[in-house]
């Protein structure tokens, strides 16, 4: 019988948007049990995170320094990040967190983190964080969590819109997942293109413009961006953000080549 790992539902607030350089402000996260998925007791965390203050010194460091905006949106100030626990600190304290329900202390049987946008976004930050504090297996991955397994609510509400199923349940995930994180250009745009997917090229329109302006370079939402404008029989406007997304340096092989044809074609 498959043994039932616990699951780690948690989610990080940041002072801005790029994952890879975001200074993390508050990491929050709950246990939640493997077999009756009812909150594990005493399975809660949640602290505040010491950010480095000075811009120039985070840009130094190779960081984000704080955006007024991702401030404003978390409801956070300098005043009162300057009296948080440094990183480390709040760090190891999670791994111990986390280390509670990994009852064989392997990673085959640590936790399933879970939340939303944590694959594009989150795990990214677990990454780094791996890294810099560990713990990470003898490849440099992350050693925290499960080695395969996570769950990332706004992949699987994508996953079945793609797939033509429970179309209702996926659109109030992603709505719900929205009015947690109104200004997250990731799930700005995965909102967009659930509409998209429902053929509401209207609403797309509206959640995909919103998300091209907080990540204008950004090839995906430059690509989805193009195909609703073409739905909506804007095709000029539609080839010059399919350009964009082509023209990107962070545009991958898979998705030069789908644009190349529609660039050519339409669609």
């Amino acid at each position: 019988m498959m043994p039932n790992r616990d699951y780690i539902v948690f989610d990080f607030e940041t002072g801005s948007k790029n994952p890879h350089k975001a200074q993390p402000t508050q990491l929050a996260a709950v246990a939640i049990h493997g077999r009756k998925l009812t909150p594990q007791p005493g399975g809660f965390f949640n602290s505040e995170i010491r950010p480095i203050l000075d811009d120039e010194k985070a840009i130094e460091m190779g960081l984000d320094p704080l955006e007024e905006e991702a401030l404003n949106i978390t409801r956070k100030d300098r005043k009162t990040l300057a009296k948080a626990p440094q990183p480390k600190q709040v760090w190891e304290k999670f791994v111990k967190f986390v280390n509670k329900y990994n009852f064989k202390k392997t990673q085959w049987f640590a936790p399933i983190p879970v939340g939303y946008n944590i694959i594009n976004y989150d795990m990214i930050i677990i990454q780094r964080l791996c890294e810099q504090f560990g713990p990470t297996d003898k490849n440099g991955s992350q050693a925290l969590f499960h080695k395969i397994h996570k769950v990332d609510v706004l992949d699987l509400a994508y996953g079945w819109l793609e797939r033509n199923y429970k179309i209702d349940e996926a659109v109030a995930m992603l709505n719900k997942a929205y009015q947690k994180k109104k200004n997250d250009p990731y799930i700005i745009d995965s909102v967009g293109w659930g509409h998209y997917l429902i053929e509401d090229y209207v609403n797309a329109e509206k959640f995909l413009q919103k998300a091209i302006e907080l990540m204008p370079k950004d090839p995906i939402v430059n690509d989805h961006y193009g195909d609703v404008l073409w739905k909506l029989n804007r095709k000029l406007q539609a080839k010059y953000y399919w350009e964009s997304a082509f023209n990107s340096g962070e545009a991958n092989d898979e998705l030069k080549e789908n644009i190349l044809i529609k660039l050519l074609k339409g669609f």
